[in-house]
């Protein structure tokens, strides 16, 4: 199934995207765009991940037009402003091509999942990295699109709101998953409790925001994994 394959290019795909890429590298492509040397070095290692990725030495043509088109997006993407429509954008190109050389490989070649390993393992791992970097991202660049009062950002401090706001999802994901929603708005409203006892009702409003697209993005990750089980 080219689904099977198509998991572990993602998986691959958001290990380089959001684990390996820092935001030193980002800012960097952001401000020198395709003359930025971070640029090739982020497609070189999307390129080894995603051949590392399908566990097939055959498949270095595969993984290098996932690299070569993967720099070309993320050279386009520097051009435009740090928006969610853009990252949206930006991600979904990233998972067509994905989906096409997969869909490509699989009617080329058979194709499976190596060392017994199912596919919900594969989707679970997929689920938890979501619920990680990515879902912080979306999560902030949805909340500047509609201007919710945000807090200043402490500059190269540690951000806790991010570490709780991983943590909660992390929960979140793994009580859909064990079908435990009694869990789940145990935690919700605990949560809420807290939160809206404080009298800073800017603050409240943002953090209400964002754990009720917090709750949005796990939700549907926990539902992923359900469907490929």
């Amino acid at each position: 199934m080219w689904i099977e394959l198509f998991l572990c290019l993602v998986l691959a795909h958001l290990v380089a995207d959001f684990v390996f890429q820092t935001s030193a590298s980002c800012k960097s492509k952001a401000e020198k765009h395709w003359r930025s040397v971070h640029q090739y070095l982020h497609a070189l290692i999307v390129f080894a991940l995603a051949w590392l990725a399908s566990w097939d030495l055959r498949f270095w043509w595969g993984a290098l037009i996932i690299g070569a088109a993967h720099l070309v997006i993320d050279i386009w993407k520097s051009y435009r402003e740090d928006k969610v429509s853009w990252f949206v954008m930006d991600q979904v190109f990233h998972l067509l091509v994905i989906a096409g050389v997969a869909y490509a490989w699989t009617n080329c070649h058979d194709w499976s999942l190596p060392f017994g390993i199912e596919l919900w393992h594969v989707a679970a791992a997929v689920a938890l990295l979501v619920c990680w970097k990515p879902a912080n991202i979306f999560i902030k660049l949805m909340l500047k699109y509609f201007s919710v009062n945000m807090p200043e950002e402490k500059e190269g401090g540690f951000n806790a709101g991010a570490l709780i706001g991983t943590i909660e999802r992390w929960l979140i994901l793994i009580f859909v998953c064990l079908g435990r929603y009694d869990a789940l708005g145990l935690l919700i409203a605990a949560k809420s409790i807290i939160r809206f006892s404080e009298k800073d009702t800017a603050k409240t409003e943002y953090v209400l925001a964002g754990t009720l697209l917090s709750i949005f993005i796990a939700v549907l990750a926990g539902m992923m994994v359900i469907g490929v089980k």
